[in-house]
């Protein structure tokens, strides 16, 4: 176990003065406006040249200290969490080597060199959701890595058409005219950030360690297709009605993700059900033309994620692996600074003033509120941003109200070093991280004004429709006499059993069917067995032929030789 300490110390001290840097140098680039384009050329081919590009500009600089930063509290927190586990070594590379298919995506401005971080975040991350060998694990390792190929095939396509421009830097692209380059581009985003309809696999990647699930939810794979439109934006924004479809589904995901974590007792789905509401959030945002906010949240919302999923490891750790939130309340009793962090990192999701999540809601909800959008995309995201008001007040209720009957209060200590240090890092992020970025996304920001209504509108629809869902399940209302609909919307509609069950059973259906007349019929029937038995029938009627000629022949050579002496003799 020493040398598993040594490993994790090794990488979070890494990674954290990695950080560093890179957020020194993010605030120089803006400081100076300046960005470093690296290029290799690898091969040159019938005017099309295969290079291997990076770019080191502000944005790529910032998030690259943000991965960074997460990778090594997680890396600090996982020598806790994964302790006693025999394969450590083998989990802190496969780890390591997530964070590097990140980090080389965060800086390639090439389609090709991106192509290679963008599969291997895929592959990397199948890896780690199926690290505990189980069934569900592998399901859920299937559903995550056939969802994400449908981008990565997408991605794959994109290049082979965008290599009539002569070269695949999106960057010296003026415009992208081709709308298939763009849909292809659009839904490879899509998938990797779980938009619907392909977000059942990331309530399924679950089944990975809780380290795992705080990396993927808060600055990796989920944020790659954001962070892939980001960078993509300023030479696709002309295709108005794809960006446009792409703000209708946004703004479902966000709505239809909200509700059902409103729905959700596991508490670890309520936290990958907000990470989906706020995918659709940023996507929303992106598709109104907002970059810099949509990144500005993207990074905020990376840092509370990050510390929200250590708190509920840690509590699911020390009560047995429990994930009903239903039976964690009273942990304040049991671990009073965990549940602290917890409590801070949740008012930075709902948007507390002056936390981090605060800045970048407070002026997403302005902006698009100064749009010149419908009345439906107003209200499903005045409603999904109530919702995220209304789970995060659930749950923290869950957590620090009433007495708890599972786990003797003595048994649990806020002495463990490893998870309060990681934890403290990204919660001390949380709070200041607002404020920072905002100088450095938003340094020229213009006027925003809003009336009373429009501010104060979100609050209130969060915390009627809160309170009223508290009421409903007190008093066992919908629970007892709706349970169908209950679970429905737990379940986002049961879009999970849609997605997979509707793409599979046509395809088991026909399969079973073209196994009973050709595998089994005709084909069996003319070749296989029925050629057995016609070879069988052919064998035995050849059989009794050269029998029947040998004996004609005996008999002809004996009336010969009779022949032959009465002729002599």
């Amino acid at each position: 176990m020493k040398l598993g300490m040594n490993i994790y110390t090794v990488f979070t001290f890494l990674l954290i003065f990695f950080s560093g840097l890179m957020f020194m140098f993010s605030f120089l680039s803006v400081l100076y406006n300046k960005s470093v384009f690296l290029e290799w050329e690898i091969f040159y081919y019938n005017s099309s040249s295969l290079v291997m590009s990076f770019i080191f500009d502000w944005m790529s600089l910032m998030f690259l200290g943000v991965v960074a930063f997460i990778s090594g509290c997680i890396m600090k927190y996982s020598y806790y969490y994964m302790e006693g586990e025999v394969n450590f070594l083998r989990f802190v590379m496969i780890l390591l080597v997530f964070v590097g298919s990140m980090m080389f995506l965060i800086v390639s401005p090439n389609l090709v060199s991106l192509l290679l971080g963008w599969d291997g975040l895929g592959l990397s991350s199948y890896i780690l959701v199926v690290f505990y060998q189980n069934e569900s694990s592998a399901n859920a390792g299937m559903l995550t890595i056939l969802s994400n190929r449908i981008g990565d095939v997408m991605i794959l396509m994109s290049v082979g058409l965008l290599s009539g421009l002569g070269g695949w830097n999106y960057f010296m692209f003026d415009m992208i005219n081709s709308s298939l380059v763009v849909l292809m581009i659009l839904l490879a985003g899509m998938t990797k950030s779980a938009q619907m309809p392909f977000s059942a696999w990331l309530p399924a990647a679950m089944a990975a360690p809780t380290p795992v699930s705080s990396l993927v939810h808060s600055s990796t794979l989920v944020t790659a297709g954001v962070y892939l439109l980001i960078r993509f934006h300023p030479v696709m924004s002309e295709a108005m009605i794809l960006w446009e479809g792409l703000m209708i589904i946004s703004v479902c995901t966000m709505f239809f993700a909200g509700l059902a974590a409103n729905f959700e007792t596991d508490i670890k789905k309520v936290v990958a059900l907000s990470t989906l509401s706020q995918l659709g959030l940023m996507m929303m945002i992106l598709s109104a033309g907002l970059v810099s906010l949509s990144f500005f949240h993207l990074v905020t919302h990376a840092m509370f994620k990050s510390s929200l999923f250590m708190c509920v490891g840690f509590m699911m750790h020390n009560l047995g692996g429990n994930q009903d939130g239903r039976s964690m309340s009273g942990f304040k009793k049991m671990s009073p600074l965990m549940t602290s962090y917890f409590l801070v990192v949740n008012m930075a999701l709902m948007g507390f003033p002056f936390l981090a999540g605060f800045y970048s809601k407070d002026l997403i909800l302005e902006s698009v509120f100064m749009l010149d959008e419908s009345g439906m995309i107003f209200m499903c995201l005045v409603l999904g941003t109530g919702f995220t008001f209304s789970y995060s007040l659930r749950i923290m209720f869950m957590v620090s109200g009433g007495v708890s009957m599972n786990v003797s209060s003595v048994s649990i200590s806020d002495m463990e070093k490893d998870v309060s240090m990681s934890v403290l890092g990204l919660a001390g992020a949380s709070v200041i991280l607002g404020f920072f970025c905002s100088w450095v996304c938003f340094s020229d920001s213009g006027l925003v004004l809003l009336t009373s209504a429009e501010k104060y509108s979100i609050m209130v629809v969060g915390f009627l429709f809160g309170s009223v869902i508290y009421m409903f399940l007190n008093k066992n209302f919908l629970f007892k006499s709706k349970f169908m609909s209950f679970n429905m919307m737990s379940k986002l509609f049961y879009l999970p059993e849609i997605s997979s069950d509707l793409a599979s059973k046509p395809f088991v259906f026909w399969g079973g069917l073209l196994d009973k007349l050709l595998d089994k019929g005709w084909s069996e029937f003319y070749g296989g067995k029925g050629g057995e038995i016609f070879m069988n029938k052919w064998s035995n009627q050849l059989q009794l032929g050269q029998s029947s000629i040998m004996i004609s022949g005996y008999l002809m050579s004996v009336v010969c030789l009779l022949i032959m002496f009465l002729v002599i003799f």
